[in-house]
């Protein structure tokens, strides 16, 4: 409810939007006031009606395009705007590749104090279908219901077909969806927390096929279930995960192989990956090459260079730079994927590099002097503690990589004022039709 008597419910405001801010809003000021424009675009007048107000701040919804912006196209996806997991579909892409670019420049001079100049986004790729891991919400009391989330809420919507991810994970998906009518499986319900089926996840193998992990409460499940789904031509393996705990988080801490593998492989570079149940891997593949490419760029390796990579997952990074350096060592809390790190080597004949498993803020502090530090930590960035001790170890090149603006702004301000500069950032569109983007970041010592 709006409580102030200029922003009666009724009352609609012109505004101009200016920019697209994170997490694809408009900007828009009213009175001094900023108004945050849901699915707007750059420069475009707008009539809007006002649905929220906070003492420094309002959101407003488009009731009416007055002037629309250059940018604007009809979204693709008729689930658009309702579905929580496209931001940008009304902006052409080109259009989506400035605006994220202009989002990392706004995090890094507002949040870092940061002011270099941002590379533009080079060889952004396929646009739509590029996912290879899609996870789905499962609910409905009166009727079934497998799809994504409402925008900023937890009601679920039914969606049958989704345009980041390729058709077979749409097929698959409606399978199990007549499957699950059939079965006596009862879908979570979230408030109560009673119900046992979660989540099913899709990863994609290399040949297109799937992995099934379904997340459930409790550890039972119907036996009748995961064979009719194991039997489906499109499935390599059933992994059951179990979420017994009150929360959105969306795995729990047990996988159980419950038919087939329990594991994908993907090819990057010429290199072979494992990638098990649990492991994190980028889900655009085009992108995570493009990412490996800049990155070798970056470093442009003489093959003398010690590697420290930390938050190596299942060791992509690590396998595709050992070959050209002298040793790399790579440090990675999950279990399962400093596993599918060992077995990578193996399997690429790669010798030359050390994975340890453990917390990387526990085990730095044991190394000495490096001469590369590769960090691609999780959104939420890296602990004080870690960024504490990589100016101790000296390295000549860092290399951030990071999918969250905010986080690495606040960062990098933290390896700036510790005696290291940016010297390079390159956006990455590794997550089209969403405000989400990837940067790689090289920095170098202040007085190098």
């Amino acid at each position: 409810m709006v409580a102030n008597k200029s922003f009666a419910d009724t009352q609609k405001l012109e505004l101009f939007v200016d920019r697209l801010i994170a997490g694809g809003d408009g900007l828009a000021s009213w009175n001094g006031l900023k108004v945050f424009v849901r699915f707007a675009a750059p420069e475009e007048r707008v009539r809007v009606r006002i649905v929220q107000k906070k003492r420094d701040y309002a959101v407003a919804e488009i009731d009416q395009i007055i002037e629309p912006s250059p940018l604007r196209i009809q979204p693709r996806c008729q689930f658009y705007g309702q579905c929580g997991g496209c931001h940008l579909q009304h902006i052409n892409y080109i259009g989506q590749l400035v605006v994220k670019k202009y989002l990392v420049n706004d995090a890094l001079q507002h949040i870092g104090n940061i002011y270099v100049p941002i590379n533009n986004i080079k060889n952004p790729g396929p646009e739509w279908r590029y996912r290879n891991k899609t996870q789905y919400p499962i609910g409905g009391k009166r009727k079934l219901k497998i799809g994504f989330f409402e925008r900023r809420t937890h009601n679920l919507i039914d969606i049958p077909v989704c345009h980041l991810h390729p058709s077979s994970f749409d097929e698959l998906r409606n399978q199990i969806v007549h499957i699950l009518k059939e079965a006596p499986e009862i879908p979570y319900d979230e408030i109560n927390h009673q119900g046992n089926l979660r989540h099913i996840i899709f990863r994609e193998n290399y040949d297109r096929r799937l992995l099934v992990i379904i997340v459930t409460r409790t550890r039972s499940v119907n036996p009748r279930l995961i064979e009719t789904i194991a039997t489906l031509p499109s499935v390599i393996g059933v992994v059951q995960n179990i979420n017994a705990e009150k929360t959105n988080r969306i795995l729990g801490a047990q996988m159980n192989i419950l038919s087939g593998q329990n594991y994908t492989s993907q090819n990057i570079l010429n290199r072979q990956f494992r990638i098990s149940a649990s492991s994190f891997f980028q889900v655009n593949k085009n992108q995570a090459e493009e990412l490996c490419r800049k990155i070798i760029e970056l470093i442009s390796p003489q093959g003398t260079e010690t590697v420290l990579d930390l938050f190596c997952g299942v060791g992509m990074l690590s396998l595709v730079i050992a070959e050209m350096v002298k040793k790399v060592i790579g440090i990675e809390i999950e279990p399962a994927a400093i596993e599918d790190a060992h077995f990578n080597a193996l399997t690429n004949s790669i010798n030359n590099v050390e994975f340890i498993q453990g917390d990387v803020a526990r085990l730095i502090d044991r190394f000495e002097q490096t001469d590369i530090i590769i960090l691609d930590p999780p959104r939420r960035g890296c602990t004080p503690e870690i960024l504490k001790q990589i100016p101790r170890l000296k390295p000549k090149i860092i290399i951030y990589v990071s999918c969250n603006p905010v986080t690495l702004a606040r960062d990098l301000a933290i390896l700036e004022q510790s005696g290291y500069r940016c010297e390079q950032i390159a956006p990455l569109d590794m997550f089209p039709q969403t405000s989400h983007v990837e940067t790689v970041v090289k920095l170098i010592p202040e007085y190098n």
